[in-house]
Protein backbone atom coordinates (compact mmCIF):
# COMPACT_ATOMS: atom_id res chain seq x y z
CA UNK A 1 0.00 0.00 0.00
CA UNK A 2 1.20 3.38 -0.65
CA UNK A 3 0.25 4.94 2.84
CA UNK A 4 -0.43 2.67 5.71
CA UNK A 5 -2.99 3.86 8.02
CA UNK A 6 -2.02 7.42 7.69
CA UNK A 7 -5.66 8.47 8.82
CA UNK A 8 -8.26 7.38 11.11
CA UNK A 9 -12.16 7.40 11.29
CA UNK A 10 -12.05 8.92 14.45
CA UNK A 11 -9.85 10.17 17.22
CA UNK A 12 -8.62 7.05 19.38
CA UNK A 13 -6.11 6.26 21.82
CA UNK A 14 -3.23 4.39 20.94
CA UNK A 15 -2.85 0.88 22.89
CA UNK A 16 0.35 -1.23 23.41
CA UNK A 17 0.10 -4.64 21.80
CA UNK A 18 -1.44 -6.41 24.53
CA UNK A 19 -2.09 -10.72 24.24
CA UNK A 20 -4.30 -12.20 26.61
CA UNK A 21 -3.55 -15.80 27.19
CA UNK A 22 -2.76 -17.98 29.91
CA UNK A 23 -3.68 -21.60 29.21
CA UNK A 24 -2.74 -23.79 26.52
CA UNK A 25 -5.72 -25.59 24.49
CA UNK A 26 -5.65 -28.48 21.94
CA UNK A 27 -7.43 -25.85 19.47
CA UNK A 28 -6.66 -21.79 19.89
CA UNK A 29 -7.39 -19.30 17.53
CA UNK A 30 -5.33 -16.68 16.64
CA UNK A 31 -7.85 -13.51 16.71
CA UNK A 32 -6.72 -9.67 16.24
CA UNK A 33 -8.57 -6.62 17.28
CA UNK A 34 -8.42 -3.24 17.30
CA UNK A 35 -9.44 -2.29 21.18
CA UNK A 36 -9.23 -3.51 24.41
CA UNK A 37 -12.74 -3.86 24.74
CA UNK A 38 -13.18 -6.68 22.34
CA UNK A 39 -11.82 -8.81 25.29
CA UNK A 40 -15.24 -9.44 27.15
CA UNK A 41 -16.67 -11.07 23.62
CA UNK A 42 -13.88 -13.33 23.91
CA UNK A 43 -14.04 -14.14 27.29
CA UNK A 44 -17.79 -14.86 26.62
CA UNK A 45 -16.79 -16.86 23.94
CA UNK A 46 -14.44 -18.84 25.86
CA UNK A 47 -17.21 -19.40 28.96
CA UNK A 48 -19.65 -20.84 26.35
CA UNK A 49 -16.80 -23.22 24.38
CA UNK A 50 -15.54 -24.26 28.18
CA UNK A 51 -19.86 -24.81 29.17
CA UNK A 52 -19.96 -26.81 26.32
CA UNK A 53 -16.99 -28.60 26.71
CA UNK A 54 -15.66 -27.38 23.51
CA UNK A 55 -11.17 -27.47 23.90
CA UNK A 56 -11.60 -24.50 20.77
CA UNK A 57 -10.38 -21.08 22.48
CA UNK A 58 -9.66 -17.55 21.11
CA UNK A 59 -6.89 -15.90 22.52
CA UNK A 60 -6.88 -12.30 21.61
CA UNK A 61 -4.11 -9.67 20.82
CA UNK A 62 -5.03 -5.72 20.36
CA UNK A 63 -3.33 -4.03 18.32
CA UNK A 64 -4.58 -0.60 17.91
CA UNK A 65 -2.88 1.37 15.61
CA UNK A 66 -0.25 -1.59 14.67
CA UNK A 67 -3.17 -3.43 13.62
CA UNK A 68 -2.65 -2.05 9.21
CA UNK A 69 1.23 -2.60 9.49
CA UNK A 70 1.04 -5.83 11.36
CA UNK A 71 -1.51 -7.11 9.45
CA UNK A 72 0.19 -6.80 5.86
CA UNK A 73 3.42 -8.23 7.27
CA UNK A 74 1.19 -10.80 8.99
CA UNK A 75 -0.15 -11.51 5.30
CA UNK A 76 3.02 -11.58 3.59
CA UNK A 77 5.24 -14.01 5.57
CA UNK A 78 2.34 -16.18 5.66
CA UNK A 79 1.80 -16.07 9.39
CA UNK A 80 -1.32 -17.37 11.06
CA UNK A 81 -4.08 -15.07 12.10
CA UNK A 82 -7.61 -16.62 11.72
CA UNK A 83 -9.48 -13.84 12.80
CA UNK A 84 -9.19 -10.11 12.07
CA UNK A 85 -10.93 -7.10 13.06
CA UNK A 86 -10.31 -4.35 10.92
CA UNK A 87 -10.92 -0.40 10.48
CA UNK A 88 -13.94 -1.48 7.55
CA UNK A 89 -12.42 1.33 5.75
CA UNK A 90 -9.45 -1.04 5.02
CA UNK A 91 -11.48 -4.13 4.48
CA UNK A 92 -12.11 -3.49 0.46
CA UNK A 93 -8.11 -3.23 -0.24
CA UNK A 94 -7.45 -6.33 1.62
CA UNK A 95 -10.93 -8.42 0.02
CA UNK A 96 -9.64 -6.91 -3.79
CA UNK A 97 -5.56 -8.37 -3.43
CA UNK A 98 -7.16 -12.06 -1.85
CA UNK A 99 -6.14 -11.40 1.59
CA UNK A 100 -9.67 -12.62 3.24
CA UNK A 101 -11.15 -16.15 2.89
CA UNK A 102 -15.05 -16.36 1.50
CA UNK A 103 -17.63 -15.87 4.19
CA UNK A 104 -20.29 -16.04 1.66
CA UNK A 105 -22.07 -19.12 2.18
CA UNK A 106 -21.94 -18.53 6.03
CA UNK A 107 -23.58 -15.25 6.07
CA UNK A 108 -26.66 -15.72 3.67
CA UNK A 109 -27.05 -19.25 5.37
CA UNK A 110 -28.27 -17.41 8.78
CA UNK A 111 -31.81 -16.46 9.71
CA UNK A 112 -30.28 -12.95 10.35
CA UNK A 113 -28.72 -12.30 7.01
CA UNK A 114 -31.00 -9.05 5.60
CA UNK A 115 -31.09 -7.70 8.84
CA UNK A 116 -27.03 -6.94 9.05
CA UNK A 117 -26.05 -3.22 8.50
CA UNK A 118 -26.25 -2.99 4.57
CA UNK A 119 -24.03 -0.32 4.59
CA UNK A 120 -21.39 -2.16 6.73
CA UNK A 121 -21.83 -5.54 4.75
CA UNK A 122 -21.26 -3.57 1.73
CA UNK A 123 -17.51 -2.91 2.24
CA UNK A 124 -16.85 -6.32 2.58
CA UNK A 125 -18.32 -7.38 -0.84
CA UNK A 126 -16.55 -7.52 -4.03
CA UNK A 127 -18.95 -9.61 -7.00
CA UNK A 128 -21.75 -10.37 -5.06
CA UNK A 129 -18.97 -12.42 -2.21
CA UNK A 130 -19.32 -11.30 1.31
CA UNK A 131 -15.26 -11.40 2.71
CA UNK A 132 -16.39 -9.59 6.10
CA UNK A 133 -18.73 -9.77 8.25
CA UNK A 134 -19.98 -6.62 10.93
CA UNK A 135 -18.65 -6.85 13.91
CA UNK A 136 -18.66 -3.28 15.75
CA UNK A 137 -20.68 -0.19 14.99
CA UNK A 138 -19.81 3.04 15.51
CA UNK A 139 -22.49 5.50 13.97
CA UNK A 140 -21.99 9.61 13.02
CA UNK A 141 -24.65 12.14 14.51
CA UNK A 142 -25.47 15.33 16.52
CA UNK A 143 -25.29 16.23 19.92
CA UNK A 144 -26.80 19.30 21.82
CA UNK A 145 -26.60 20.82 24.59
CA UNK A 146 -30.40 20.93 25.69
CA UNK A 147 -29.87 23.65 28.09
CA UNK A 148 -28.47 25.68 25.09
CA UNK A 149 -30.59 24.92 22.49
CA UNK A 150 -34.06 22.99 23.99
CA UNK A 151 -35.52 22.94 20.49
CA UNK A 152 -32.95 21.40 18.21
CA UNK A 153 -33.25 22.25 14.16
CA UNK A 154 -35.19 19.81 11.89
CA UNK A 155 -34.38 21.69 8.54
CA UNK A 156 -31.61 23.61 7.12
CA UNK A 157 -33.41 27.28 7.09
CA UNK A 158 -34.12 26.17 10.83
CA UNK A 159 -30.55 26.11 10.97
CA UNK A 160 -29.34 28.98 9.45
CA UNK A 161 -32.34 31.05 11.31
CA UNK A 162 -31.19 29.91 14.62
CA UNK A 163 -27.58 30.83 13.09
CA UNK A 164 -29.03 34.42 13.27
CA UNK A 165 -30.05 34.52 17.17
CA UNK A 166 -26.80 32.73 18.40
CA UNK A 167 -24.70 35.25 16.35
CA UNK A 168 -26.54 37.95 17.31
CA UNK A 169 -25.79 37.09 20.88
CA UNK A 170 -22.33 36.48 20.51
CA UNK A 171 -22.50 32.59 21.14
CA UNK A 172 -21.27 29.61 18.41
CA UNK A 173 -23.91 27.28 17.24
CA UNK A 174 -21.55 24.54 16.17
CA UNK A 175 -18.16 24.12 14.66
CA UNK A 176 -16.70 21.03 13.42
CA UNK A 177 -12.90 19.34 13.09
CA UNK A 178 -11.59 20.52 9.32
CA UNK A 179 -8.15 19.91 10.44
CA UNK A 180 -9.71 15.81 10.84
CA UNK A 181 -9.42 14.55 7.82
CA UNK A 182 -11.38 11.60 8.94
CA UNK A 183 -13.40 13.04 11.16
CA UNK A 184 -15.06 15.58 8.79
CA UNK A 185 -16.18 12.70 6.98
CA UNK A 186 -17.24 11.06 9.61
CA UNK A 187 -19.17 13.94 11.16
CA UNK A 188 -19.49 16.15 8.65
CA UNK A 189 -20.14 14.94 5.10
CA UNK A 190 -23.35 13.16 6.42
CA UNK A 191 -25.19 16.24 5.51
CA UNK A 192 -24.18 15.64 2.12
CA UNK A 193 -25.56 12.04 2.14
CA UNK A 194 -28.28 13.43 3.93
CA UNK A 195 -29.39 15.72 1.22
CA UNK A 196 -28.21 13.61 -1.69
CA UNK A 197 -28.56 10.04 -0.97
CA UNK A 198 -25.70 7.35 -0.59
CA UNK A 199 -22.14 7.46 -2.40
CA UNK A 200 -22.36 11.17 -2.89
CA UNK A 201 -19.85 12.68 -1.71
CA UNK A 202 -16.59 11.14 -2.52
CA UNK A 203 -16.78 8.21 -4.70
CA UNK A 204 -19.84 6.33 -6.20
CA UNK A 205 -20.95 2.73 -5.30
CA UNK A 206 -17.87 0.92 -6.63
CA UNK A 207 -15.08 3.50 -5.52
CA UNK A 208 -14.43 4.52 -9.28
CA UNK A 209 -15.59 6.95 -9.78
CA UNK A 210 -14.80 10.36 -7.58
CA UNK A 211 -18.21 12.45 -6.74
CA UNK A 212 -16.99 15.26 -3.76
CA UNK A 213 -18.19 17.79 -6.77
CA UNK A 214 -21.39 16.51 -5.99
CA UNK A 215 -24.32 18.70 -6.32
CA UNK A 216 -25.29 17.62 -2.50
CA UNK A 217 -21.77 18.26 -1.35
CA UNK A 218 -21.89 21.54 -3.14
CA UNK A 219 -25.23 22.62 -1.68
CA UNK A 220 -23.60 21.26 1.82
CA UNK A 221 -20.74 23.58 1.57
CA UNK A 222 -22.56 26.25 0.71
CA UNK A 223 -24.87 25.85 3.56
CA UNK A 224 -22.17 25.75 6.41
CA UNK A 225 -20.07 28.52 4.72
CA UNK A 226 -22.85 31.25 4.63
CA UNK A 227 -23.42 29.96 8.71
CA UNK A 228 -20.07 30.89 9.02
CA UNK A 229 -20.09 34.22 7.88
CA UNK A 230 -22.98 34.48 9.87
CA UNK A 231 -20.81 34.63 12.89
CA UNK A 232 -22.17 31.34 14.72
CA UNK A 233 -19.25 28.85 13.44
CA UNK A 234 -15.80 29.63 14.89
CA UNK A 235 -14.33 32.07 11.75
CA UNK A 236 -11.26 29.85 12.20
CA UNK A 237 -12.75 26.89 12.03
CA UNK A 238 -10.53 25.75 9.45
CA UNK A 239 -7.97 25.69 12.03
CA UNK A 240 -9.90 23.56 14.32
CA UNK A 241 -9.15 20.03 14.65
CA UNK A 242 -11.54 17.22 16.67
CA UNK A 243 -10.20 18.39 20.46
CA UNK A 244 -11.18 21.71 19.30
CA UNK A 245 -14.83 20.80 18.56
CA UNK A 246 -15.18 18.63 21.62
CA UNK A 247 -14.16 20.87 24.07
CA UNK A 248 -15.99 23.51 22.85
CA UNK A 249 -19.10 21.63 23.66
CA UNK A 250 -18.25 19.50 26.58
CA UNK A 251 -17.24 23.28 28.10
CA UNK A 252 -20.72 24.28 27.28
CA UNK A 253 -19.88 26.99 25.08
CA UNK A 254 -21.02 25.45 21.75
CA UNK A 255 -24.73 24.50 21.48
CA UNK A 256 -24.15 21.23 18.93
CA UNK A 257 -21.36 18.88 18.27
CA UNK A 258 -21.04 15.68 15.40
CA UNK A 259 -19.90 12.86 17.43
CA UNK A 260 -20.77 9.15 17.12
CA UNK A 261 -23.19 6.66 19.26
CA UNK A 262 -19.78 6.96 21.66
CA UNK A 263 -21.38 10.04 22.92
CA UNK A 264 -24.04 8.40 24.41
CA UNK A 265 -21.80 6.72 26.97
CA UNK A 266 -19.53 10.37 28.07
CA UNK A 267 -22.88 11.71 29.22
CA UNK A 268 -21.82 10.25 32.74
CA UNK A 269 -18.97 11.70 32.51
CA UNK A 270 -20.02 15.11 31.65
CA UNK A 271 -23.39 15.25 33.90
CA UNK A 272 -23.48 19.09 33.41
CA UNK A 273 -23.52 19.14 30.00
CA UNK A 274 -27.20 18.42 29.49
CA UNK A 275 -27.04 16.22 26.25
CA UNK A 276 -29.72 15.32 23.73
CA UNK A 277 -28.75 13.45 20.06
CA UNK A 278 -30.48 14.09 16.06
CA UNK A 279 -29.59 12.70 13.22
CA UNK A 280 -28.00 14.65 10.03
CA UNK A 281 -30.87 15.49 7.95
CA UNK A 282 -31.40 16.74 4.76
CA UNK A 283 -32.58 20.68 3.45
CA UNK A 284 -36.25 19.85 3.93
CA UNK A 285 -35.78 17.40 6.65
CA UNK A 286 -37.20 14.30 5.16
CA UNK A 287 -33.89 12.21 4.69
CA UNK A 288 -31.66 11.28 7.55
CA UNK A 289 -28.33 9.42 7.48
CA UNK A 290 -25.09 8.68 9.36
CA UNK A 291 -21.37 8.19 8.76
CA UNK A 292 -21.08 4.47 9.20
CA UNK A 293 -18.05 3.39 10.94
CA UNK A 294 -16.57 0.54 12.68
CA UNK A 295 -14.76 -2.89 12.42
CA UNK A 296 -15.27 -5.92 9.98
CA UNK A 297 -14.81 -9.40 11.04
CA UNK A 298 -13.02 -11.80 8.06
CA UNK A 299 -10.87 -14.31 8.32
CA UNK A 300 -7.32 -14.33 6.62
CA UNK A 301 -5.92 -16.81 4.14
CA UNK A 302 -3.64 -17.79 6.74
CA UNK A 303 -5.99 -19.39 9.00
CA UNK A 304 -4.78 -22.30 10.70
CA UNK A 305 -8.70 -23.39 11.60
CA UNK A 306 -11.33 -21.76 9.41
CA UNK A 307 -13.96 -23.87 11.19
CA UNK A 308 -12.72 -22.66 14.21
CA UNK A 309 -12.59 -19.10 12.60
CA UNK A 310 -16.30 -19.67 11.59
CA UNK A 311 -17.63 -20.67 15.07
CA UNK A 312 -16.40 -17.56 16.82
CA UNK A 313 -17.43 -15.10 13.96
CA UNK A 314 -21.39 -17.16 14.38
CA UNK A 315 -20.77 -16.59 18.44
CA UNK A 316 -20.46 -13.05 17.60
CA UNK A 317 -23.08 -12.06 15.50
CA UNK A 318 -25.34 -14.23 17.55
CA UNK A 319 -28.01 -12.76 19.86
CA UNK A 320 -25.44 -13.74 22.68
CA UNK A 321 -22.93 -12.27 21.22
CA UNK A 322 -23.92 -8.66 20.32
CA UNK A 323 -25.77 -8.76 23.72
CA UNK A 324 -22.40 -8.51 25.00
CA UNK A 325 -21.33 -5.30 23.05
CA UNK A 326 -24.66 -4.32 24.44
CA UNK A 327 -24.75 -4.63 27.97
CA UNK A 328 -20.38 -5.05 28.82
CA UNK A 329 -19.38 -2.75 26.10
CA UNK A 330 -21.98 0.05 25.98
CA UNK A 331 -22.04 -0.53 21.88
CA UNK A 332 -25.03 -0.92 19.42
CA UNK A 333 -25.79 -3.93 17.52
CA UNK A 334 -25.06 -4.85 14.08
CA UNK A 335 -27.98 -6.65 13.39
CA UNK A 336 -31.47 -4.90 12.84
CA UNK A 337 -33.40 -6.92 15.03
CA UNK A 338 -32.02 -6.40 17.89
CA UNK A 339 -32.52 -3.01 18.40
CA UNK A 340 -35.13 -3.61 20.85
CA UNK A 341 -32.30 -4.98 23.50
CA UNK A 342 -33.18 -3.48 26.35
CA UNK A 343 -29.36 -2.58 27.15
CA UNK A 344 -30.18 -0.25 24.18
CA UNK A 345 -31.95 3.63 25.38
CA UNK A 346 -33.89 5.71 23.20
CA UNK A 347 -30.50 7.90 22.81
CA UNK A 348 -29.07 5.16 21.23
CA UNK A 349 -31.97 4.33 18.77
CA UNK A 350 -31.07 7.93 17.81
CA UNK A 351 -27.97 6.63 15.96
CA UNK A 352 -29.41 3.25 15.06
CA UNK A 353 -32.15 4.61 13.61
CA UNK A 354 -29.96 7.37 11.16
CA UNK A 355 -27.38 4.20 10.73
CA UNK A 356 -30.16 2.35 8.75
CA UNK A 357 -29.85 5.09 5.83
CA UNK A 358 -25.83 5.85 6.65
CA UNK A 359 -23.05 5.55 4.20
CA UNK A 360 -19.21 4.75 4.11
CA UNK A 361 -17.12 5.14 1.27
CA UNK A 362 -16.23 1.97 -0.42
CA UNK A 363 -12.91 2.73 -2.04
CA UNK A 364 -9.35 0.53 -2.24
CA UNK A 365 -7.60 3.38 -1.85
CA UNK A 366 -9.46 5.24 0.71
CA UNK A 367 -6.35 6.51 2.77
CA UNK A 368 -4.89 8.05 -0.42
CA UNK A 369 -8.37 9.93 -1.05
CA UNK A 370 -7.56 11.62 2.34
CA UNK A 371 -5.29 14.37 1.35
CA UNK A 372 -7.02 15.65 -0.99
CA UNK A 373 -10.03 15.49 0.82
CA UNK A 374 -8.66 17.07 3.92
CA UNK A 375 -6.89 20.05 1.52
CA UNK A 376 -10.74 21.22 -0.27
CA UNK A 377 -12.26 21.09 3.57
CA UNK A 378 -9.79 23.21 4.63
CA UNK A 379 -9.39 25.43 1.81
CA UNK A 380 -13.37 26.27 1.37
CA UNK A 381 -13.46 26.91 5.22
CA UNK A 382 -10.73 29.07 5.05
CA UNK A 383 -12.59 31.28 2.41
CA UNK A 384 -11.89 29.27 -1.44
CA UNK A 385 -14.66 29.65 -3.94
CA UNK A 386 -16.77 26.13 -2.94
CA UNK A 387 -17.25 25.19 -6.47
CA UNK A 388 -14.52 25.33 -8.60
CA UNK A 389 -12.09 24.18 -5.36
CA UNK A 390 -14.28 20.77 -5.07
CA UNK A 391 -14.17 20.39 -8.83
CA UNK A 392 -10.59 20.94 -8.35
CA UNK A 393 -10.47 18.07 -5.88
CA UNK A 394 -12.47 15.78 -7.72
CA UNK A 395 -9.39 15.52 -10.60
CA UNK A 396 -7.11 14.72 -8.10
CA UNK A 397 -9.46 11.88 -5.88
CA UNK A 398 -9.61 10.68 -9.88
CA UNK A 399 -5.97 10.32 -10.57
CA UNK A 400 -5.57 8.62 -7.33
CA UNK A 401 -8.82 6.03 -8.09
CA UNK A 402 -7.28 5.68 -11.83
CA UNK A 403 -3.81 4.77 -10.32
CA UNK A 404 -5.35 2.19 -7.83
CA UNK A 405 -3.26 1.08 -4.75
CA UNK A 406 0.11 -0.40 -5.59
Amino acid sequence: MKKVLKYFLIISTIIPVISFSSQTFSRELVVWSRYEPSQSLVDAFNAKMEADGNELRAVNTVLAGDMITKFTAALAAGERVDVVALDLIHVPYYASIGALEDMTDFLKGKDYYNNLNAAMLHLGTINGEHYAAPNNLDISGIAYNKDMLPNPPTTWAEMTSLCEDFASEGKLLMGWPSKSFGGMIFTWAPWAYAEGGVHTGLVNADGSVANVNHPSMVKAFNHFTNMQEIGCVPKNVAAWDWPDAQDAFLRGDMAIWGGGNFVVAMQKDYPDINMGFFSHFSEDGSRKSGFIGGDLVSIPVTTGDKDGAVEFINYMLSEEGQSVYINKNGGVPIRSDLFDDPGLTDDHRVFLNGGQTGHVPYSVVYNELMDPWGAVVQEIFAGADVESSLNSANEKLQAIIDEGPE
